[in-house]
């Protein structure tokens, strides 16, 4: 049987091909892709060449080198199960999302139950062959996360997403009446401000250079948006908070900019939430880091465990997280929503989701 897929070649080289639906192993499940988002990650992958995918060398865990179907935030039907895959828990024709992270079960992290810091880290869509952006994609079975009915294949393929934004709030110990700082306006950003008022966050500032995302981040609920090319945040947000600054900051961006506006904005003993991964080194004032006594942490994705939560918020329309897909395009068009996404200077552009629906 053949499918239809978008296939990643390089730099700007993604290419839609008729391959051969790939065959489950014995502890796999293959999926019938209904929806996928396109993800930040993805986007370098195209814009800069190969960041995280491995082409030079086959992947430790999964063995896997050079093109690939991208495409890690998808939902889907179950069309076939692996012999050794539990029947009684999983049937054909369940409707699913994909918790993307895969790990070896060996090793000291994946033995502490931190198997996204797995010492073999890898994901679908990034270091084995098959993701969202084809018609199948074959995944393991502890991958398979339910969809209650109530939940839209749209909805299903912003799991992940909102996965990452939620594990911020929860590393930056967000309590009822904090006031927060998100810097950027982008998915993450937007996902978190949705969260942030979920857990009940009193105040909500964002800072984003883009006039369509503040625009947008302003009716979605956040408190004040900046624009950090004209206003000094640090001092405005210290203004609105009688000079003590934000208890928690959560950076999405990876900017320096960005960055310092963040620890500006931080009361003493504030928290400090690294979630955008910077492109390239930064330089900042360290001693302020010691001398302000503040709590620092980074983000690298997700406790795996955490998409049953996000599902069940999403279930109980507590987050709607649908509100960041600003664009659904065929799988024939994905070379093209790469390049809207990777032009886009307004801000007009959220999450462009490829649908085979």
């Amino acid at each position: 049987m053949k499918m239809k897929a978008a296939r990643w070649y390089g730099k700007q080289d993604i290419r839609i091909e008729t391959l051969e639906v790939p065959k489950p192993a014995a502890d796999e499940a293959l999926i019938q892709v209904k929806r996928c988002g396109i993800c930040g990650t993805d986007l370098h992958e195209y814009v800069y060449g190969a960041q995280t995918l491995w082409v030079d060398k086959p992947h430790p865990l999964t063995g896997h080198m050079g093109p690939l179907v991208m495409g890690h935030e998808f939902s889907g039907v179950i069309t076939e199960l692996g012999r050794d895959v539990d029947n009684q828990q999983w049937k054909v024709g369940d409707r699913v999302c994909v918790m993307p992270l895969m790990h070896c079960g060996k090793c000291k992290y994946c033995r502490m139950g931190l198997e996204h810091l797995c010492e073999s880290f890898a994901a679908i869509g990034l270091q084995w062959p098959y993701g969202g952006f084809g018609e199948y994609c074959t995944v393991k079975d502890y991958q398979l996360i339910k969809l209650p009915d109530n939940v839209t294949f749209e909805q299903g393929a912003c799991i992940e997403p909102l996965c990452v934004a939620l594990y911020g709030i929860r590393r930056g110990n967000l309590q009822i009446g904090d006031k927060l700082l998100i810097t950027g306006g982008g998915p993450t950003a937007s996902l978190t401000l949705l969260g942030a008022q979920a857990a009940g966050a009193s105040f909500i500032y964002m800072t984003e250079i883009q006039p369509g995302r503040r625009a947008r981040c302003e009716e979605w609920g956040a408190s004040l948006v900046f624009d950090p090319a004209k206003v000094n945040v640090g001092e405005e947000i210290k203004k609105l908070t009688d000079g003590y600054g934000v208890d928690i900051a959560i950076e999405c961006t990876g900017a320096e900019a960005a960055i310092r506006d963040a620890f500006a904005s931080l009361r003493k003993r504030g928290m400090y939430v690294q979630s955008g991964l910077p492109v390239s080194e930064v330089s900042l004032p360290v001693f302020d880091w010691a001398y302000r006594d503040y709590n620092l942490c980074g983000l690298w994705c997700f406790n795996t465990y955490d998409f049953e939560a996000s599902v069940a918020l999403v279930a109980s329309g507590r987050i709607e997280v649908e509100k960041i897909v600003t664009r659904v395009m065929k799988v024939e068009e994905t070379k093209e929503a790469f390049d809207i996404l990777s032009a886009d200077m307004s801000g007009k552009e959220v999450k462009i989701q490829i649908s085979f629906e």
